[in-house]
């Protein structure tokens, strides 16, 4: 079902001069895979993890059922999205995207430094 959420938030980062630069596996476990974004040429790259924990195995990423910024506190409710049926909660869905991406504007310079070993793929 997360072909289209997927579609939609990188047309919404798009739109906000976010792009993805690259693509991140998971950790097998709970994050499928990690979007790595961009804005800019000296502001730091963010992290967005999607969310794939599942009974038996690992959901790959088409398949995620929602995502959030990496190093923000799971308290905070725009810092996530949750990819909602868009056929039933259509307007509900653009709005949670809309503050997602917001979210975004709001984290640029909030990230804690990352060590080595907190990047993906090292």
């Amino acid at each position: 079902m997360s072909k289209p959420h997927l579609q939609a938030l990188e047309e919404a980062l798009l739109r906000k001069g976010w792009r993805v630069v690259a693509v991140h596996p998971g950790d097998d476990y709970r994050i499928s895979a990690t979007w790595e974004i961009h804005r800019g040429s000296r502001r730091p790259a963010l992290f967005i993890d999607f969310d794939g924990l599942d009974d038996v195995a690992c959901l790959p990423l088409e398949v995620s059922y929602g995502c959030h910024i990496r190093g923000r506190s799971a308290k905070d409710e725009a810092a996530s999205l949750y990819f909602r049926r868009p056929n039933k909660s259509r307007g509900l869905w653009e709005q949670d995207l809309a503050c997602f991406v917001l979210a975004l504007d709001n984290s640029e310079g909030d990230a804690e430094p990352e060590t080595p070993a907190d990047r993906p793929g090292d």
